[in-house]
């Protein structure tokens, strides 16, 4: 996997969400390394990542394992975070500190979980990844900016980032997208045993707040915070107040 290292201090790795790659992080990436030495991965198939043939987000972790220090912090955003909590469940011993933005530990509805999206929804992207992957993760971005005030602008960067520079990897989209699908970390949420950090926006269409408030009545020492008037990518749509509580809030805190 493609990793860009920048910063001093202890090792962060950033973990970005579906369709995209470590280009999401452009924004708060330089102020985040004035503090810790970033590990900015492009997962499989996503920007200057090749592919994985045998594509799981336990094949994923074990990868990541291999190629980040052996105890690190892990900041993962939205399918980022879902692996963020599959490394801990693997590697309790290795993490030192979770951040998890705009995550959730079922992405799906199901019997007893309403925190999550119709199944439907992660159908109809695949099936229609095959005609359009462009207009796929078009309609994927609006989703993310529903209730934003500056959306016009963001879906601009979004589209300049990763609909008009490169095309990524179908294969990998509908592997991940399988992955969101099929992964239910809830019962593992309360072995989690290191300071954690949930960040929430309270528009959020794609996991709901819901889901945060569940994980941070499971986490021991975690705290949350929920982002008013952000949706699904508070660290672009609102990057100091996103910094603020990350850095100054958590951050500088003794563990």
């Amino acid at each position: 996997m493609n990793i860009k290292i920048i910063g001093d201090g202890e090792p962060l790795l950033l973990i970005h969400g579906w369709g995209m790659s470590g280009k999401i992080w452009e924004v708060i990436e330089v102020e985040l390394s004035k503090y810790y030495r970033l590990y900015i991965v492009d997962l499989p198939g996503m920007g200057l990542s090749e592919d994985m043939e045998d594509y799981s987000i336990t094949n994923i972790v074990k990868q990541l394992n291999i190629e980040v220090p052996g105890r690190i912090s892990i900041l993962g955003w939205s399918l980022g975070g879902l692996i963020a909590l599959k490394y801990y469940k693997c590697y309790p011993e290795l993490v030192t500190k979770l951040f998890l933005i705009s995550t959730t530990p079922c992405f799906v509805n199901k019997e007893g979980w309403n925190n999550g999206v119709d199944d439907s929804v992660l159908d109809n992207f695949c099936k229609q990844l095959i005609q359009s992957w462009e207009k796929t993760l078009n309609q994927f971005f609006v989703i993310q900016l529903l209730g934003l005030d500056k959306k016009k602008e963001m879906m601009k960067f979004l589209e300049r980032k990763f609909i008009n520079n490169s095309m990524p990897k179908i294969h990998s989209l509908r592997s991940a997208l399988q992955i969101l699908k099929d992964t239910d970390l809830r019962d593992s949420l309360d072995s989690i045993d290191v300071p954690t950090v949930i960040i929430a926006g309270e528009k959020d269409k794609l996991t709901p707040i819901g889901a945060s408030i569940y994980m941070q009545t499971k986490i021991k020492n975690s705290t949350i915070k929920i982002l008013k008037n952000s949706a699904h990518i508070p660290f672009l749509s609102h990057p100091q107040d996103f910094l603020d509580q990350v850095l100054f809030n958590f951050l500088h805190k003794n563990d």
